[in-house]
């Protein structure tokens, strides 16, 4: 009887899963990234034997241009240690910073809010106003609020 680890590598050397096998390529190579540098890789592809690193901050390219030989280096070394993911073809190293927002920020920034501010006044002052049309108004910016203030 077979156990799950060999059952789970014979489904995944099926052609038909190439593109499973990649991604647990690429989660092997962001695992042994460092962490600082992880965080800012929004996803990782390849196209035309070329590894592209998706980047959420103009910062993290800078980044990435310092650990370009650590990830070629890394990259191999997961090659000789995984054959598995020599199917990458891997010959150049390249990364870009997205312009697009994750769906995450979209439904932050899309969500409207409102904004509420209780009543800081209690009401209790004196207008010292001869004028009885003003002093009709103070009474009645009085008694909005204190309708409005919170019992407390």
């Amino acid at each position: 009887m077979k156990d799950s680890k060999s059952i789970i590598s014979h489904l995944v050397q099926q052609p038909s899963m190439k593109k499973y096998e990649q991604m647990r390529c690429y989660d092997r190579l962001l695992s042994v990234l460092p962490k600082s540098f992880t965080s800012m890789i929004r996803f990782v592809y390849t196209k035309n034997e070329t590894l592209f690193f998706v980047l959420n901050h103009p910062c993290a390219k800078m980044e990435f241009n310092y650990k370009r030989n650590l990830i070629k280096s890394l990259l191999k070394e997961i090659n000789i240690r995984f054959p598995e993911c020599t199917a990458l073809h891997v010959k150049e190293i390249q990364a870009f910073v997205t312009n697009q927002k994750s769906e995450e920020e979209s439904l932050i920034i899309g969500a409207p809010s409102e904004i509420f501010y209780p009543e800081q006044a209690d009401g209790r002052f004196e207008s010292h106003c001869e004028d009885q049309k003003l002093q009709a108004l103070f009474e009645a910016i009085k008694a909005t609020i204190q309708t409005n203030k919170p019992c407390s």
